[in-house]
């Protein structure tokens, strides 16, 4: 095998791979990228146990063949290559990339990874996307939870929208946008493969396709292929929760200076060993007083805010509140019933957003 490639350009596709390839002390090739030069186009291959990506890129070739290597250091060592085209040579048992050696896999044992038919659910901007994937995400990023329904995100295309749910059990982020589809469907995609969905899309601005064959969802774009498997798992109803309008308190608050005191207050409280990132939310009259404490430290903060309904004092972990703020632009609306009861909070003159909350049991 012996091929040339710009550099911008493989960088870009290792790098991608770095999402995907782990160690897997069962089936060792799967730590390594498959690298095959023919039909004068180069085709990478990577695999885990949850998803595939399959990238395509044009070559210079002058003999074909296949490898399989990690990609680790191969993508540190090309970076610092400072010519514009890297080689690529398999000789004696190694990969020859621009006068370095490195060892490489047994490709005999590495599974076959192939496109698959597909029916076609939507199509969009691979950023549009990626930015309601980022929406979303935050609630598995932070999940402690082992099961894998709470560690997962659903997708439902239905009447030209997309609507995507996630929670944690105690929590639950709910969105909404126009979007046309082919087909009305749900599908639950576990976490980890969102994220890596993320990972890549973000960086992109192609036009990619989402759709499904049984079991996987497909994520097409330009010259590239990703597919992950999808859980069978029931997610729990969550349209009484988000459409609840029994809330009799009403808390608004200007974006920016709520966030700068959830700040100072989780400075704080993160270093609590008996209740992490808690701390107590007393609305009363026009302010919020939110009051933390650690084993060495204490802290109070005023908020400035529009009450409509009763006081209320309850616990609330500050660190999920920021996690929502810090995805939103305009000022904060925070509905609530009573001091045990979930809150809603969502985002002014916006109702596509809705976030909701459990309190904490603390001393009030």
């Amino acid at each position: 095998m012996k091929f040339s490639i710009n550099k911008e350009n493989v960088i870009g596709i290792i790098s991608e791979y770095t999402n995907i390839l782990k160690d897997n002390p069962v089936k060792p090739s799967l730590a390594g990228l498959f690298i095959e030069v023919k039909n004068n186009q180069v085709v990478f291959k990577g695999a885990n146990t949850e998803v595939e990506l399959i990238r395509y890129a044009n070559c210079n070739i002058e003999v074909e063949g296949q490898v399989l290597i990690k990609p680790s250091l191969l993508l540190e060592y090309i970076k610092l290559v400072e010519s514009e085209d890297i080689n690529f040579e398999k000789k004696d048992g190694y990969l020859i990339v621009n006068n370095a050696e490195f060892s490489i896999l047994d490709d005999t044992t590495y599974p076959e990874i192939k496109e698959l038919p597909s029916t076609t659910i939507a199509k969009e901007n691979s950023l549009q996307f990626a930015m309601l994937l980022e929406k979303v995400k935050f609630l598995t990023n932070s999940s402690s939870n082992v099961d894998t329904l709470f560690n997962s995100i659903k997708l439902i295309f239905q009447d030209n929208f997309i609507e995507l749910a996630s929670t944690d059990s105690y929590r639950l982020i709910y969105l909404k946008k126009s979007l046309e589809n082919m087909i009305n469907k749900d599908i639950l995609v576990p976490a980890d493969s969102m994220s890596v969905i993320y990972k890549i899309l973000k960086d992109l601005n192609e036009d990619v396709t989402l759709a499904t064959n049984e079991d996987k969802l497909i994520v097409t774009w330009k010259d590239a292929y990703f597919s992950c498997k999808l859980l069978s798992l029931s997610f729990p109803d969550f349209r009484p929760l988000i459409t609840n309008s029994n809330h009799d308190k009403k808390f608004e608050f200007n974006r920016d200076e709520l966030n700068s005191s959830l700040k100072k207050v989780i400075s704080v409280t993160k270093n609590s060993n008996d209740s992490k990132n808690v701390a107590t939310f007393n609305f009363k009259g026009n302010q919020l007083l939110i009051s933390g404490m650690s084993s060495n430290a204490k802290i109070n903060q005023k908020v400035n805010m529009i009450k409509t309904g009763e006081d209320l004092k309850l616990g609330i972990n500050c660190k999920y509140i920021k996690e929502f703020v810090d995805n939103t632009d305009k000022n904060i609306i925070i509905e609530a019933t009573n001091s045990s009861s979930m809150l809603k909070i969502i985002e002014e003159a916006n109702e596509n957003y809705i976030y909701l909350v459990m309190p904490v049991n603390i001393r009030v």
